[in-house]
């Protein structure tokens, strides 16, 4: 057993899909194979069930998740630990964010804390806002873009960058719903909404049907800001998404801003790590370049 397949392990573990996690991991299908039946040979356990169709982690797999979690989080923060006494620092460190904050806003963050330290290796995972705290608390990640909370835990530190306009859009033209979407008036009741499944932008959006007092037809629930613009954009129904994802949405041609009687709540969007992350250089090290930024 070595970090490797640990590594690959939870990453098809969240994929569950050899090819992609191949893929991802720099190896072909049947090397991931082999490294994920030696750590069942070590363990005298099946981690996955597997056929032409599908792959799905087994009661063992799920254990062993946390073990390999818990292994791989004590080997960065050892390894932090130990180069942290070098004169110059170096290790990794991981960011979470969406797709679109990967894009926008970490760029000029990264180049200039490479710059700085030429010897750190930055590891970047996308995905959902909603679970950005979540990725930080369980220490799967060093740092996350995310939504400040009106009552935030005092484990985290967040630090505010950016304010993002959050907008209700809908599909342009050829949705079955359009008759009801006017220049002059807009028959909310009449429209179908394609929700939010969780987290900062499901909490604003039902906020705002709530003072416009709509109780909503839902279409669907759906995870991801750009998801959200896309299945909007196909017709399915109307929905509200933060404005930098609608301009960088490749279907955004598709999508009409809805004029509002007011706008839903914006998103105050930042960087979160954990406080107690701060005794370590490296992290400190990123933290101070998030504070300077903040300042610019």
């Amino acid at each position: 057993m070595n970090i490797r397949d640990l590594q690959a392990f939870l990453h098809l573990s969240q994929s569950l899909h050899f090819n992609n996690t191949a893929q991802e991991v720099h190896t072909s299908a049947s090397t991931l194979s082999r490294m994920i039946q030696r750590l069942e040979s070590e363990f005298d356990q099946v981690f996955f069930e597997r056929d032409n169709r599908s792959v799905k982690l087994t009661p063992a797999g799920k254990r062993f998740v946390e073990f390999a979690e818990s292994v791989i989080a004590e080997w960065r923060h050892l390894k932090h630990d130990f180069e942290s006494t070098q004169q110059q620092l170096s290790g990794e460190i991981s960011i979470y964010c969406t797709v679109t904050a990967a894009h926008l806003y970490l760029p000029k963050l990264i180049e200039q804390f490479r710059n700085q330290y030429p010897k750190v290796e930055i590891i970047l995972e996308t995905g959902d806002v909603a679970i950005a705290y979540q990725k930080v608390s369980e220490r799967k990640v060093d740092f996350a873009f995310a939504v400040a909370e009106e009552k935030l835990p005092d484990k985290y530190l967040f630090q505010h960058l950016y304010h993002i306009p959050f907008k209700i859009i809908a599909p342009k033209q050829g949705a079955k719903f359009s008759r009801f979407i006017r220049a002059d008036a807009i028959d909310w009741h009449q429209l179908p909404f394609v929700m939010p499944e969780s987290g900062p932008a499901a909490q604003r959006l039902t906020e705002w049907l709530e003072k416009m007092g709509i109780k909503p037809s839902i279409y669907a629930h759906v995870s991801g800001h750009e998801a959200i613009v896309s299945m909007t954009a196909l017709g399915c129904g109307v929905s509200a998404v933060p404005q930098p994802v609608l301009d960088l949405s490749p279907v955004k041609e598709k999508v009409q801003i809805l004029p509002v009687p007011f706008s839903p709540k914006p998103f105050d969007l930042g960087m979160v790590c954990l406080r107690k992350r701060m005794a370590t250089p490296l992290i400190a090290a990123f933290w101070s370049l998030v504070l300077e930024a903040a300042v610019e």
